[in-house]
């Protein structure tokens, strides 16, 4: 029996991290992350900054479970949570898209 933090096809949780804004070279706007369950897609992904992924955490296990709350600033018009590295440079859109 898989736990929840683990992948499965049947409960494929997919999150999809776009990076909306940046100034930054090693993540540019227009870049993905795409996470299935716990893990990355590399196929499908951009290169990715582990200090601003370390920062948004916490938004994406929200987008991951499917937990929104303005509380914690899910933004309902546009289906995603917001989230910013920790220099400021790179501003992200954090979303489950298994809606």
């Amino acid at each position: 029996m898989l736990s929840e933090c683990q992948f499965d096809s049947v409960n494929n949780l997919t999150v999809e991290i776009l990076v909306a804004a940046s100034k930054c070279p090693v993540m540019p706007a227009g870049g993905r992350i795409l996470l299935e369950g716990p893990s990355v897609n590399y196929d499908k992904s951009g290169p990715i900054c582990l200090t601003a992924i370390n920062a948004i955490y916490p938004w994406i296990m929200l987008a991951r479970f499917d937990v929104k709350t303005s509380a914690l600033d899910y933004d309902g018009e546009n289906a995603c949570y917001h989230g910013v590295c920790p220099c400021g440079d790179v501003k992200f859109d954090i979303r489950n898209l298994n809606e």
